[in-house]
């Protein structure tokens, strides 16, 4: 049943089984006029009956019947209480909350609240699409962390070992794990630059890891300690005497420069391995008295 407010004028679609007796106070709920709504049903059945008691009794009694039917109706009307208009406002429900009964708004209110309600789906839909993404690139970074971490045997056996203290200790290779022994040096007299210090020795392989590359390095010094010169070679490179006497400055330092060793390799020293080293100082000053070596480069070797 569709009823319209009295002073506004809003179509409303109201439940015509709700109203009982004559009909029933409503309040619209715009402009909370309170208007009556009368019972079709009942009105239906008075006004057959008023028509057939016309034709039996005349003009004049029909027009007498009319005139205490509208009394009577009239007294039998009686404005609601406020506590009529709480069970009421129960069952009226505005249209837009998708009920069967309720007010009904004019066309131009629903085109209107049509709009507000796309509009907010269309937000809603962006707003749980950037959501689903920031959920699915979290799943992704989750699964692809477990996989590395956990699947992958390498990493997930050093993760544990990391974590529970019991993996093995990486041990570290350097300088300080070579010694160097048979220490000994000699002057000789060279064609080209007269005379050079030779300095030879042995290097030691001190850790448990196979060693790469060991490097020593000489410093000759006067009285006070007062470094006069340094020279750098790589063990595995050695001269013989002719070579001493005969090459020139820049041959001697390229000979002993070679970092694979060129008379011993130097590429792989096992733990304990031995390799002989020779460093030359040439041109040195004459006031030189002490002489130190000391091993400066050492590498793992990877396997």
């Amino acid at each position: 049943m569709i009823v319209q407010c009295t002073n506004c004028g809003t179509k409303f679609n109201f439940d015509e089984a709700m109203i009982e007796g004559d009909g029933v106070w409503g309040r619209c709920s715009r402009c909370q006029n309170v208007f009556f709504m009368k019972n079709p049903v009942k009105e239906e059945a008075t006004s057959s009956l008023d028509e057939k008691k016309a034709a039996e009794a005349g003009p004049s009694a029909t027009g007498s019947a009319m005139t205490k039917d509208v009394e009577d109706k009239h007294l039998d009307v009686k404005k609601p209480g406020p506590d009529f208009f709480k069970e009421i406002e129960k069952d009226i429900e505005d249209i837009d909350k998708d009920k069967a009964t309720g007010f009904e708004k004019a066309e131009d209110d629903e085109i209107h609240d049509e709009e507000g309600i796309v509009e907010e789906e269309i937000e809603r839909k962006h707003g749980l699409t950037l959501g689903r993404q920031l959920i699915y690139l979290f799943i992704i970074l989750l699964i692809g962390g477990i996989y590395f971490l956990f699947f992958t045997e390498t990493n997930g056996q050093l993760l544990f070992e990391k974590l529970l203290g019991t993996g093995q200790k990486i041990e570290e290779v350097g300088p300080s794990q070579v010694d160097l022994i048979g220490l000994r040096q000699r002057l000789i007299n060279n064609l080209i630059i007269g005379n050079i210090r030779v300095i030879e020795g042995t290097a030691i392989n001190q850790s448990t890891l196979p060693m790469t590359r060991i490097k020593v390095k000489g410093e000759i010094t006067d009285a006070y300690t007062v470094v006069l010169g340094v020279r750098e070679s790589y063990c595995g490179n050695i001269l013989t005497n002719d070579e001493l006497v005969t090459m020139t400055e820049e041959q001697i330092q390229r000979e002993l420069s070679n970092p694979l060793g060129s008379d011993v390799s130097n590429d792989r020293i096992e733990p304990q391995g031995q390799i002989p080293f020779m460093i030359v100082f040439t041109r040195e000053p004459p006031v030189v008295v002490k002489a130190f070596v000391t091993p400066v480069g050492a590498e793992r070797l990877l396997p």
